[in-house]
Parts: C-alpha cells; structure tokens; sequence
C-alpha cells in the first residue's frame, strides 16, 4: 500500500494559490479514510437514550472501541444492546444535513450561512425547532417544523434551518438542536462542527463564491439568516461552457506505473498536450519511465519518484525516502489541472499533494477528491474481464475531458417543416407543468406572467398547464388576459411541432423545457436548485434562473420535505422572469435579423 508516513508540509504558505479544502499536505498516504457513520447505538444514544442511565452504554461502547481485541467483542455487543433496551424517549432526530463541506475526518465544515436539515420523529405535536451554541446557549437558529407523515402515534417532521455561522466562534464546538412541543420540551441532540472563518474558505476554494449552496454571511452577524438569504438577487446562468472555472496555464500529469502502462498511456499524453497547448506541463513518473516521455515530448518538466513492490500484498508502495523526495519537488507548486492517467486505484491519492484548481482521474466515486472523473467497464462474454484496451481505456478519460471543454451541443431541428398555417409572428409558448410539485413556480406566477409578456412582447402567448393546477377561477383569469391562450392536451408530434415554431418557451425545469432546447428555441428556465443548474440546465442557449440557498443539492421531490415550501423557486418573483424573457426575447429577434434566408451570417 502506497505511504504510510507524515511528512513535513508541501508549503509553509498557507496562501498558496489552489491550496484547498482536500489539499492536506500532512496527511499520510494513500488517502483519507472515508468515515463510517454513526452506529444505531450512536444514534440511539444521542438524544434518545433516558440520560441518566445512557452514560452506561456509551461507557461500553467506548470500551469496546478502545479495548484489546479480547474484550472489544464482547462488550461491544452488549453496550449495542443496552442502547437498545433504553431507547425509551419519544423524540428521535435523524440528520439529513449540516452543511455541505466537510473537515479531513469527515466533521461538518461551517462556513458562510449553512442549513442544518434534519427529521424529526416525535410523538408531541411540535412547533417548533431550534439551534444554539454550546458556548453562550444563545439561539442562531429557529424554524416551524413541517409535518411530514404520521405512523401510529409517531408523527415525522422536516426542519430546515438556515443558520449564520459568523456569530459562532471559529474552531471546534457543539450545536445543539432542540425540538418544542409549544412550551414543552420534546427532544434534543448535539453534534460536533467545525467552524471556518469565511476568509480561509474563499481562500482555499476560489470557486466557492460561485456555488449556489455557498452563501456568505452578510457583513454583520445576523439572526435571521433567512432574510438575508432571500433578499440576494436571482442568479441568471447561461448554458455552461467549458467545465474550467479558468484558464488552463498549468497541468500536472501523473503516470507512475511501469513502462508498458507508460508507453500504452503516450497517445493520451500527446492528446492531452494538444488539448491545450498553451500550457505548461509538468509529469511525474517513476524515474527510469523519464526518459521515454522526454523523448515523446508530451510534456515542458519531468519530476520522477521510486516506487518500491511488495510481493505480500502486490502492491506498490512509498517509502519515507521516495515520500521524503516527492513532497519536495512538489512544495509551493499549484496547477491548473492535476490529472492522473492510471486506471487503477493506487496513485490517485498523490493528488492530493499538491494544490490544483481542478483534480481529474479513474474511479471517482472511490476518490471523492476528484473534481471530475468517469468509470470505464468492458467484459468478455465469457471470463469477464476488460476487453477494451489500456491505450483506449487511459485515452477515453482525456476524451471525455475535451468534450466538456465546450459542453454546448448543437440543436436538433424536426425533419417535417412547420406548419405554415403559424402566423408568421411565431408564440411564445409558457409551460407551467412539472412531474414533481417541487419543481413548479406557483401558477399565479405564471398567470401574471402570461398577460405581462403578452402585453410586453406583441406576441401570441400559447399557455400549457396541468389540468389539476388550475381551478375554475383561475381558468376564467386566463381566458380574460388578452393575447393569452389557454392550450388543450395536445398529441406529442403535435406539441413537438408546436414547440418547435415558438420564438420563446418559458418554463419550469421540465421535459418539455429540454426539447425546446434542443429544437433550437430559446429557453428560460426557472429552475430549483435541488440539483446543480449545470446538470439539468439546457445546453442549447437561453437562460436558466435560480437561487441560491444553502440547502442547494438537496435533491428532493417532495415537496413537504424541503421544510420551507421551496422558497428557492416560490420566492424568484414575476418581474425577475418577465425581464429574463423579455431579454432573451430580443435577443433572439435581433440574432434572427443577422441571418440571411439561407441561414448564412450577413453584416448589418
């Protein structure tokens, strides 16, 4: 296995550009330690267990943690035990989130305005949800908690706490979380964070300001942090570029393997050179491989390191010396890029000696640290073993990293004409449906939406809505906005070729919104930020709105679990979308008067 050893830090600078969160320069080798979470008896223990008597079983377990391996397993089994027989309270917390960043042993990591998420699973009629700090018991956090379903006499709450971390002290400490039933008690947990100072974040992750899950703390500490949240403008994202928050001036390439591994991988070295060939690279190699890639010319610096094999466990490994030697040809470097080129799962924690913007390798779901990564799997039909090549197999992950370089596709127009019975003033199409309540901006919104752009734009506005969403007034209010239509189910050939005449479609994140999309119309998107916008937003062109909030990434459908009724779309107003449409509107009219009939660019 590959190091065991803690070495001096790779820099004494603790300013080092591209220094962040999964760059620990002390940490021994090969990797950190993915951390198990709490047992049932942990669980059981905090917050559940009567507590003057749980002492006890947390007693029995620590021994059996500590213990030699004689009396670990059998205390261990008894502590589990004891936890169980006195779980007797009648509120039970489990943890959905606390934050999103997380120390090196995998401790919530605060910085910024945060939510703490939790569900909580009670038998008193709760009202509400607090937190507070362990060292003043001052509040810096409360919410009504939403009733989600009820079992027996055991009801289940979500609360979703908005929390700014600038009024704790930095450092390690407790949160505490107390659930009332009115003036009552109900139930109470605590857990252990780490608190960053928002300068040390931005300075490890340069990019974190632009996450929406990362909210900065207002420039004094305030208590309501959800105000401070939903008072921060809507973002307007425009379909992503490339998958590099900048340029690309400095890559490091590792291939530590033998020669065969080094001579197959070449031909992704030479692609990746040409993928960006104003910048600068640097290869770590095992030293007798240097000369090899020298002589190829894949790269500007060549840094070596001696990798020793142990037939025990036939695996490579570095000894302190090698260890010793590689941390000092990388001190006080920073790349752009640090990409390793071997499939496998041994070499990919030496990333994380050195500080990159951007980390790219095999297995990704093995090495969280990775920015990006893919998996390739080939099988023989019949022993089951890789049938793709090595050469193929290194040179698809530098593939796969050039296809994101630009990651607009081109559209896919319908083969049939449109119809030309449209006027030849084409409509803008507004769709207000969506699989998934969460998902949807309120119908009134739409409504209002509908007659401002009708009147705005001069265009026919052809209105798509579930049949289930609009009530009888609400049916009435749309057949009295002029310029506005209401539409009736349509066959999908027919919808298709509907959408594909539009000179503007605005919807939720929906289907409907992605074959826009790639028909060519221009799309704005109000989407809700339970996923990324850069996953689901459209590729083709337009706009997607959405807001930040420090629960973004939930990734929840259901609604009533979000604990605030979806406050990062309900909340984006009429005059936000209406202005977007409005500009992308023009937009698109003015693109279309630069294009000659044949389709050909013309000056004007």
């Amino acid at each position: 296995m590959m190091g065991v050893h803690t070495l001096p830090s790779l820099t004494s600078d603790r300013n080092t550009r591209y220094r962040d969160l999964y760059t620990d320069e002390d940490a021994p080798l090969p990797h950190l330690s993915q951390q198990a979470g709490p047992t049932r008896a942990a669980a059981l223990l905090d917050g559940v267990i009567f507590r003057r008597i749980g002492w006890v079983a947390r007693l029995l377990i620590s021994w059996s943690r500590n213990g030699n391996p004689v009396v670990g397993p059998v205390l261990r089994p008894v502590g589990n035990s004891l936890a169980t027989l006195l779980a007797v309270s009648r509120t039970h917390f489990s943890i959905v989130q606390i934050g999103w960043m997380k120390t090196g042993i995998g401790m919530p990591l605060l910085s910024g305005v945060v939510a703490f998420r939790v569900l909580v699973h009670s038998r008193h009629d709760l009202t509400e949800v607090l937190a507070c700090s362990d060292d003043t018991e001052e509040i810096i956090g409360r919410v009504a908690p939403v009733r989600l379903a009820t079992i027996g006499s055991v009801t289940t709450w979500s609360a979703n706490l908005w929390i700014d971390t600038s009024r704790l002290r930095p450092g390690r400490q407790k949160i505490h979380i107390r659930a009332w039933a009115g003036s009552r008690l109900a139930g109470r947990m605590r857990r252990f964070v780490v608190v960053q100072s928002e300068e040390t974040t931005l300075s490890a992750v340069p990019d974190a300001a632009q996450s929406s899950s990362y909210i900065q703390s207002p420039g004094s500490p305030t208590d309501d942090a959800t105000s401070w949240v939903l008072s921060q403008p809507v973002e307007r994202h425009y379909p992503p570029g490339t998958l590099f928050s900048g340029p690309v001036k400095s890559i490091l390439v590792l291939r530590t393997d033998q020669l065969g591994d080094v001579a197959a991988s070449l031909p992704a070295m030479a692609r990746l050179r040409r993928l960006f060939p104003q910048a600068h690279v640097t290869m770590l190699l095992q030293k007798s491989n240097v000369p090899v890639a020298r002589a190829s010319g894949v790269a500007d610096e060549y840094l070596d390191l001696a990798l020793r094999y142990d037939p025990k466990t036939e695996r490579r490994y570095l000894d302190a010396e090698a260890d010793a030697h590689l941390r000092t040809q990388l001190r006080g470097r920073s790349f752009d890029l640090a990409i390793d080129l071997s499939p496998g799962a041994e070499s990919q924690p030496l990333l994380l000696l050195c500080s990159a913007r951007h980390r790219v390798g095999f297995k990704p779901e093995q090495f969280p640290f990775l920015d990006f990564g893919i998996e390739v799997i080939s099988r023989e039909r019949i022993n089951r073993k890789p049938i793709i090549s090595h050469t193929a197999h290194v040179e698809l992950l530098v593939s796969a990293l050039g296809q994101l370089m630009d990651q607009r596709r081109e559209t896919v127009p319908r083969r049939e004409p449109v119809s030309p019975q449209l006027d030849s003033k084409l409509p803008i199409i507004v769709h207000s449906g969506a699989r998934h309540p969460i998902n949807r901006w309120p119908i009134e919104n739409f409504l209002q939406l509908c007659g401002a752009l009708a009147a705005a734009s001069g265009r026919e506005i052809l209105f798509f809505a579930d049949a289930h969403a609009l009530d009888d007034a609400a049916r009435v209010r749309c057949s009295e906005l002029p310029g506005v239509t209401l539409m009736e189910c349509l066959s999908m050939d027919a919808f298709d070729a509907l959408v594909a005449s539009a000179a503007l479609f605005v919807a939720n994140d929906t289907g409907p919104k992605h074959l826009a999309a790639a028909r060519g119309v221009p799309v704005v998107s109000i989407a809700i930020p339970r996923l990324n916008w850069q996953e689901w937003g459209q590729n083709q062109g337009g706009v997607i709105l959405s807001r930040a909030v420090p629960c973004a990434g939930c990734g929840l459908n259901n609604r009533d679990a979000c604990g605030r009724d979806a406050a990062c779309i309900t909340t984006i107003s009429v005059e936000t979308v209406l202005k977007a449409a409005l500009d992308i509107f023009e937009r698109s009219k003015t693109d279309k008067e630069k294009m000659s009939p044949d389709g050909a660019k013309i000056s004007v």
